[in-house]
């Protein structure tokens, strides 16, 4: 019983430096395109966001999205499908808009912070 702890607790050392030294699921791009996307979802869902100011964020990460997506192995391709669909859910808060600030209306905010949720938990800063 002792030598089954102490040779599973050998096993478990052995894999740290193989732990340390793993790729992170995301790349530096992709975290910082999902950091950009929770500010636009929070932007969204405060209902004093420019509206023109919110389209032009929207549009610019749609393009940055592209040169994550032309960039990246097939091996990605379920996360940038959330990805993408994060830009479309984006798009449609962009065109919510009255007297010139984004007014999105509360299931389009839930799906967004749905689909925040699930981008956020790649990197793991769910919350």
């Amino acid at each position: 019983m002792m030598g089954c702890r102490i040779i599973c607790g050998i096993g478990l050392l052995c894999m740290l430096p193989l732990t340390a030294l793993a790729e992170p699921l995301v790349s530096e791009n992709e975290r910082l395109w999902i950091e950009k996307a929770a500010q636009l979802v929070e932007a969204a869902g405060s209902g004093k966001a420019d509206a023109r100011s919110f389209q032009r964020r929207v549009e610019q990460s749609r393009e940055t999205l592209r040169d994550i997506v032309r960039n990246a192995g097939s091996e990605d391709s379920e996360r940038h499908q959330t990805m993408i669909l994060m830009v479309a859910l984006l798009d449609a808060a962009a065109a919510c808009h009255r007297a010139g600030r984004i007014v999105c209306p509360p299931d389009l905010m839930r799906q967004l912070r749905a689909q925040l949720a699930r981008l956020q938990a790649y990197v793991g800063t769910v919350g």
